[in-house]
């Protein structure tokens, strides 16, 4: 083919591409911007500031411990008998929970009594030659020396008889120590002895707890303590117990602790009932002070931004993202005071729904 030839093919060629493409364009039709989507929302998405009165408070952890509680020991050494409770059991002041084999101890009383028997009968016979003796002066039958050793006499027996009654009175003291007995009300926490057993003195025998009254012990930081005095209120709950409880401060530790930082607080619980145990974990909620009138919303609608709240307001169907300043947090309510940054009635996104400012949203029918 000739060089002219081969150029008006494939100008010709050319020309027919562009009119297919000139024809295909104006029979495409013009694309439509994408639609808007539009989240409905539910009646637990949204919240509405309101006015009302919270209460500041301030979270703690702690354990309970019974008030009045002891480890019972041995008064005196020696062999145990028998052991009569057994952890859990509810005992009464005065029971007995375990007896040493007092036989010894009998047999030293034994012998102290009759050491005392010995004496107020010798301190009898120097009475009488006392008395005798001093009508015998008076009538000079004995002479002055010899009334005076009697006299003497009368008060060494008078000493021996007051040492023998001491004597007997501890060998007695004794033989009541080798029954140990329950010191107070409560319940045998642990057992530590067993029968045959030979235990010394101050050995441990048993845990007593009394579970009448019990106190949570928590750990206020430092930093905060300015803010807890005596007498303020605590809420509380108790794991594994679907319970609410309270109780109010009663005692405030005086140092701080160097490793934690913290003060210990005390906050006394009635548990006559017994339900609740020594050594549970606890957490709950000190009142601080009262708020009235106050513009609030639920925590979970104010969002954090590095130390910057915010929320996402509704305003004509989109969301907007709104700076607030917080003011009092109620934990117990679950609401935080709003400071400044809305009106009362605005109504803002609550919840975790992942949607950004700018989303079209839908407001729950009413």
């Amino acid at each position: 083919m000739r060089p002219r030839t081969l150029l008006i093919v494939v100008l010709a060629v050319i020309g027919v591409g562009a009119l297919v493409t000139a024809v295909s364009t104006r029979s495409s039709p013009t694309p439509k911007p994408p639609a808007t989507v539009v989240v409905e929302l539910a009646s637990d998405d949204v919240a509405t500031v309101g006015r009302g009165d919270i209460t500041r408070t301030l979270a703690i952890t702690g354990t309970l411990q019974a008030e009045r509680q002891t480890t019972v020991t041995a008064q005196v050494e020696g062999q145990i008998s028998a052991v009569d409770v057994r952890p859990g059991q509810p005992v009464r002041r005065g029971d007995v929970l375990a007896r040493l084999d007092g036989r010894d101890l009998e047999r030293q009383a034994a012998v102290a009594q009759a050491q005392l028997a010995k004496s107020r009968d010798l301190l009898e016979y120097n009475r009488k030659l006392a008395e005798r003796n001093q009508n015998l002066l008076k009538q000079n039958f004995i002479s002055k020396n010899a009334f005076d050793t009697t006299q003497n006499q009368l008060q060494t027996a008078g000493a021996d008889t007051r040492s023998a009654e001491a004597q007997l009175g501890l060998a007695q003291q004794a033989l009541a120590k080798a029954v140990t007995r329950a010191p107070f009300d409560g319940i045998v926490a642990e057992r530590f002895a067993e029968p045959g057993q030979h235990i010394g003195v101050n050995g441990k025998l048993f845990t007593v707890v009394d579970l009448t009254s019990l106190e949570l012990v928590a750990n206020v930081p430092a930093r905060r303590i300015g803010e807890i005095h005596v007498d303020q209120p605590v809420g509380f709950e108790v794991d594994g117990f679907a319970a609410h409880y309270s109780g109010r401060i009663t005692r405030i530790n005086p140092s701080v602790d160097a490793a934690s930082k913290a003060v210990q607080v005390y906050i006394r619980i009635d548990n006559r009932d017994g339900a609740l145990r020594n050594g549970l974990f606890a957490q709950g909620l000190i009142d601080l002070a009262s708020h009235p009138a106050v513009l609030t919303l639920p925590l979970g609608a104010v969002h954090d931004d590095g130390g910057k709240s915010y929320v996402l307001a509704i305003e004509a169907g989109k969301l907007v993202r709104r700076p607030v300043r917080t003011g009092a947090r109620d934990d117990r309510a679950g609401l935080v005071e709003i400071a400044e940054g809305l009106q009362q009635g605005s109504t803002v996104l609550t919840g975790n729904l992942q949607l950004a400012p700018g989303a079209t949203v839908k407001l729950p029918q009413r």
